[in-house]
């Protein structure tokens, strides 16, 4: 295990190939850009960032991760924090990003230019006016993709694609003004499983299934009033 603290306002550069290590960030402003390549190889790496305004890549320095059964668990602490990462590939990999803490932003794209195929994407956000932008298997063949996303808190901004083969979405919202949009496009098999507890939350779930004859299933129990929810499903573009 190869560990890196770093205190204070620091930028971290790290590029790290198939080796397991832990980045911990204490304070504020901190910068973390990572680029690791590992083949066939595990990985394993833990993230963790307390205090505000840190930053886990940028829209323009992105977190790049590229391997097979990859183990990657990101906590942030604090309010107004950012995470920007690329999975180019990842099969067989479990992914898990905690947050706490308000106006936080994550956006993840996994699977825009290799295979993802049986990925787990674990989301857990507690606080107020969070975004999170997740992508699976924009630009490549993936099946078996599961993400679970538990949300505690208010007006939390949450757009979530799923382009694969048997996408698999539970949520667990509780919390009032929640804005959740998701889209599973594809040729079978996709799934969502929802409980939603709390007022005026607005709900859009579109689901193509290509195929034709393969199935979609939505389950959503929900307890709310003055909520918005518009479910969808098509053989083509919803």
């Amino acid at each position: 295990m190869q560990s890196l603290i770093i205190r204070g306002s620091l930028a971290c550069i790290i590029y790290v190939l198939s080796m397991a290590f832990m980045v911990s960030a204490y304070g504020a402003n901190n910068l973390i850009y990572i680029t690791q390549s590992g083949g066939s190889s595990a990985l394993t790496m833990n993230i963790d960032q307390i205090g505000n305004s840190n930053v886990v890549g940028t829209s323009n320095a992105r977190v790049s991760l590229t391997g097979t059964s990859m183990t990657v668990d990101v906590d942030q602490i604090g309010d107004s924090n950012v995470i920007a990462a690329t999975v180019a590939q990842g099969n067989s990999s479990s992914f898990t990003l905690r947050s706490t803490g308000d106006s936080n932003t994550q956006t993840l794209a996994v699977g825009g230019t290799g295979d993802t195929a049986g990925s787990d994407f674990d989301f857990a956000a507690t606080g107020d006016s969070n975004v999170l932008t997740y992508t699976q298997g924009a630009a490549a063949t993936a099946t078996s993709g599961n993400t679970d996303i538990v949300i505690t808190g208010t007006s939390n901004n949450l757009n979530i694609t799923t382009e694969v083969v048997g996408g698999t979405n539970n949520w667990d919202v509780d919390g009032d003004s929640n804005d959740i949009d998701t889209t599973q496009t594809g040729n079978a098999n996709h799934s969502v499983t929802a409980d939603i507890t709390g007022n005026t939350n607005n709900i859009d779930i579109d689901q193509t299934n290509s195929g034709g004859s393969t199935s979609g299933i939505v389950d959503l129990v929900a307890i709310t009033t003055g909520g918005t929810i518009d479910i969808d499903q098509c053989t083509s573009g919803c």
